[in-house]
């Protein structure tokens, strides 16, 4: 069972190390966005986890958030609404209306992987 789980620090270093090979180096992000991004989303799945530590089988789902997260802010065209030349206009669906971000958006697409993991949480 030891195995099975690393520390945080760990867990960091492995998420940033494979969203780097996911990427093939081609984001624009430098080494410190990384391991911010890598830190804050361990943090939370060992919040949401009420673990200590990290495990091992999550580094690879965690990894593609993380790339998930350095793609989309590569990404000039969010917010786009129109776009208009001449006489020639194209209206894009949108929503002005913004709940949370998108980080929290992209974790809840993990829970149910959390969820094997999780121990039952309380208070102290």
């Amino acid at each position: 069972m030891a195995g099975k789980f690393i520390s945080s620090d760990e867990a960091e270093t492995a998420l940033v190390e494979t969203a780097k090979a996911l990427l093939q180096e081609a984001g624009t992000w430098n080494d410190a966005q990384y391991g911010i991004y890598a830190a804050k989303l361990v943090s939370d799945v060992l919040d949401y986890c009420h673990r200590d530590d990290f495990p091992k089988a999550l580094v690879y789902t965690c990894a593609d958030l993380l790339a998930k997260r350095v793609n989309d802010s590569a990404d000039d065209t969010k917010g786009l609404k129109s776009i208009k030349m001449d006489d020639t206009q194209f209206d894009f669906a949108h929503s002005d209306v913004v709940s949370g971000t998108q980080a929290d958006a992209d974790f809840e697409t993990i829970r149910p992987k959390l969820n094997l993991y999780r121990k039952i949480g309380g208070w102290s």
